[in-house]
C-alpha cells in the first residue's frame, strides 16, 4: 500500500506552528512526520537540527530505520533522534550547574533501586533532597529537573529553540506531568509536531506516575494546534485483518471476523501449555515462510515477565503437539534492564571474589546478591508482580551472611553457602572473559534461591554490551592478572547502555511482554496467556477491562502479517 500525500497530511507538512497527527497502528505518523523534516532541512542555518523524541530505544530504531528509507544520509545527520530520558540527561549534565551551582550527578536506576527499598520514610522526598543538597538526580527527576531548568532560564530555553527549531513528539498520550511541563517550554521557542495515539495509552499513573488519559485534551487548551486524524489509515497491514481484529478485541463487541491472519490455539490442560505454546510458534514461522517472507520475525508477548522466562524455558526444550515433533527454537529474550544489570554485577562480584579470595571482596560478593533481590523486590512492588516478599526474604539472607562475613563468623545452610561452595569447586580462572563469566554464572543453578540471578544474567547479552564487557574484563585481567573492581567496572558499562544504548532491529524470535513490544514491528506475532498467572484480563480492572484491551490491541498490531493467540480453554471470552 503506497503512502499518499493527500489534503490533509499536505497540510501538516505545509504547516508552520504547532500540529497534532493522531493515527492508530501503521497510519504513517512517523513517515509523515519525516516528510515534514525533509521540507525543514531545506530552510535550516548551519548547526541547527531537528529533534525527534520518543520513549523507548525500540521506538527510536523504528524511527531511524523509516528514516533510511525516505531521507538521505546527509539529511539523517541533522535529525536527532533520541528517548525522552537520553535528551533530559544531556541538559543535565551539561546545565544542571544553574539548579544548585554544582555539576548533576547521575544515580543509576540500579542504585536508585537498591536505596529506595532500604531507605526509612517518604522516598519522593529523600529524592528532592538528593538534588537540592547533593547535587544527584535519580533517572525518574530527569524530566522534571529539566523542566525546571527550561521554566527559570530564559536564555536556556532561548538557546534550545534557535539549536532544534523543529521538535517532533512521539507517542504524546504517554507523557507524564515532568514530560509535559519542558515540553510546554520548548513549544514556546520551537515549532514542534505531536504524534498520538489515544489507544495505545498502555501506562496510567499507577504505572507511570504523572500519566493522564486526558493528556491531548490538556495538549489542545494549552496550545492551539492543527489536528489531523489518521485513525482510518493503515499501512503496516493493510492487506491483512489484524487491525480490524484488534480493534474488535479493543472495544469487546463481536464477532470476531474469521480470517486466515489471526488464528487461536486453545489447550484444556497444564501439562498441554508448553506444546501448545511451542506449536503456536512453530505454526507462525512455518505460516510466514508459506507467505514469502524470508528471515521472518516473530514476537512471542506475555503480560508478565514470568510468564516470558517459562516460555523461554519451553522453547528451549523438544515437545510433541498432536503427533509432530518440535525441535528446539533459538531466540532472545527482551529482558528487564534493571533485574539484568543488578544480576550481572552479582556474577562480576563473584568473578571478582574467585580470582581475589580476599575478605572484602567475600563480603562484597553477599552485598551485590543482597542487592540483586533488594531491586527485584522493588520491582515486583511497583509493576505488580508477584514474588516480592520472597525477595524480599532472600535479601535478607544474603545480607546476614555478609554480617557474618565482615565478622569472621562461618555461614550456616542455606543459599549463601551453597554459593560459596560452587565457587570454590571451579576450575582456575584462565583470563578469558567469557569463559570465566560462564563458568562463575553456573554456580548460581546450585541454589533454587539462586537461579533467577542466573535467568536474569543471561539477558545482559541483550544490552548489547557484551563487547564492551568482554573487553573492559580482559583489560583488567591483563592489567593484573585478576578480575579486581569487575563490580564496579561493569555496573558502569551496563547503566551507561542503559540510557545511551543502541537497539539493534529485531532478528528471528524474540520474546517479550507486551508493554515492552510497544514501538516494534514484526512480522508475527503469538501472544501467550497462561492458565493460572498473566491472564489477558486482569480481574482487579472494571467489568469492560479497558487498560487489557489497549494492552492486547497494541500486541496484536505489532505484527505484519500473521497472529496467533494462545489461551486457555475457560479464559475470559475476548468480545
Amino acid at each position: 500500500m503506497a503512502f499518499t500525500i493527500c489534503k490533509k497530511r499536505q497540510a501538516i507538512i505545509d504547516e508552520p506552528g504547532p500540529a497534532l497527527v493522531i493515527g492508530g497502528p501503521g497510519s504513517g505518523k512517523t513517515t509523515l512526520a519525516l516528510l515534514k523534516c525533509q521540507k525543514i532541512l531545506s530552510q535550516l542555518e548551519a548547526g541547527q537540527n531537528i529533534l525527534f523524541l520518543s520513549f523507548s530505544r525500540a521506538a527510536v530504531q523504528q524511527i531511524l530505520n523509516r528514516a533510511r528509507e525516505i531521507l538521505t544520509k546527509e539529511e539523517i545527520k541533522r535529525i536527532d533522534v533520541r528517548t525522552y530520558h537520553s535528551f533530559c540527561w544531556d541538559i543535565l549534565r551539561s546545565h544542571g550547574r544553574l539548579l544548585g551551582g554544582r555539576p548533576l550527578k547521575m544515580l543509576a536506576p540500579s542504585n536508585e533501586g537498591i536505596r529506595r527499598t532500604q531507605f526509612v520514610g517518604e522516598w519522593k522526598a529523600e529524592v528532592s533532597r538528593l538534588l537540592r543538597e547533593d547535587g544527584i538526580v535519580c533517572f525518574d527527576l530527569f524530566a522534571s529537573a529539566t523542566a525546571e531548568l527550561f521554566e527559570r532560564s530564559v536564555h536556556l530555553r532561548s538557546w534550545m529553540g534557535r539549536l532544534f527549531p523543529f521538535v517532533i513528539l512521539d507517542e504524546f498520550q504517554d507523557s507524564d506531568d515532568d514530560q509535559w511541563r519542558f515540553v510546554r517550554q520548548l513549544s514556546s521557542v520551537t515549532q514542534t509536531l505531536f504524534l498520538a495515539d489515544t489507544e495505545q495509552r498502555i501506562f496510567d499513573g499507577s504505572f507511570r506516575p504523572g500519566v493522564r488519559a486526558d493528556r491531548l485534551d490538556i495538549l489542545k487548551n494549552e496550545i492551539k494546534v492543527q489536528e489531523v486524524d489518521l485513525q482510518s489509515d493503515n499501512y503496516r497491514s493493510a492487506d491483512s485483518d489484524i487491525l480490524a481484529i484488534a480493534d474488535c478485541v479493543l472495544g469487546g463487541i463481536g464477532p470476531i471476523p474469521k480470517s486466515s491472519d489471526v488464528k487461536f490455539l486453545f489447550y484444556n490442560f497444564k501439562n498441554q501449555f508448553a506444546s501448545t505454546v511451542h506449536f503456536a510458534v512453530s505454526l507462525a514461522y512455518s505460516t510466514l515462510l508459506q507467505r514469502g517472507v524470508m528471515d521472518p520475525t516473530i514476537a512471542v508477548l506475555a503480560r508478565s515477565n514470568d510468564l516470558v522466562a517459562k516460555v523461554s524455558d519451553i522453547l528451549h526444550d523438544k515437545h510433541t503437539y498432536n503427533g509432530r515433533d518440535l525441535n528446539p527454537v533459538r531466540h532472545d529474550v527482551v529482558w528487564d534492564q534493571e533485574l539484568s544489570a543488578s544480576a550481572g554485577v552479582a556474577i562480576a562480584a563473584a568473578l571478582e571474589y574467585v580470582s581475589t579470595p580476599s575478605l572484602e571482596a567475600r563480603e562484597a560478593m553477599h552485598a551485590r546478591v543482597q542487592e540483586y533481590f533488594l531491586v527485584k523486590k522493588d520491582f515486583c512492588e511497583r509493576y505488580g508482580g508477584r514474588g516480592a516478599e520472597a525477595a524480599g526474604s532472600k535479601a535478607a539472607r544474603f545480607g546476614k551472611a555478609r554480617s557474618k562475613v565482615a565478622l569472621s563468623k562461618e555461614l550456616g545452610k542455606g543459599s549463601p553457602r551453597s554459593l560459596e561452595e560452587g565457587l570454590k569447586e571451579l576450575p582456575v580462572l584462565m583470563g578469558d572473559p567469557i569463559t570465566d563469566w560462564k563458568s562463575v554464572r553456573s554456580v548460581y543453578l546450585k541454589h533454587n534461591d539462586l537461579k533467577a540471578i542466573f535467568q536474569d544474567a543471561r539477558m545482559v547479552r541483550l544490552f548489547r554490551a557484551s563487547d564492551t564487557l568482554a573487553t573492559v574484563l580482559a583489560s583488567r585481567w591483563i592489567d593484573r592478572g585478576n578480575y579486581a573492581g569487575a563490580a564496579r567496572m561493569i555496573r558502569n558499562v551496563l547503566d551507561q547502555e542503559k540510557l545511551i544504548g543502541f537497539e539493534q532491529d529485531p532478528k528471528g524470535v524474540s520474546l517479550m511482554t507486551i508493554h515492552k513490544s510497544k514501538g516494534k514491528e514484526f512480522d508475527g506475532v503469538v501472544l501467550v496467556e497462561g492458565l493460572y498467572s498473566s491472564p489477558f484480563f486482569l480481574q482487579r480492572e472494571a467489568p469492560e477491562f479497558s487498560p487489557s484491551r489497549r494492552l492486547l490491541r497494541v500486541g496484536i498490531t505489532r505484527a505484519r502479517k500473521f497472529v496467533v493467540l494462545v489461551r486457555p480453554h475457560k479464559a475470559t471470552s475476548l468480545v
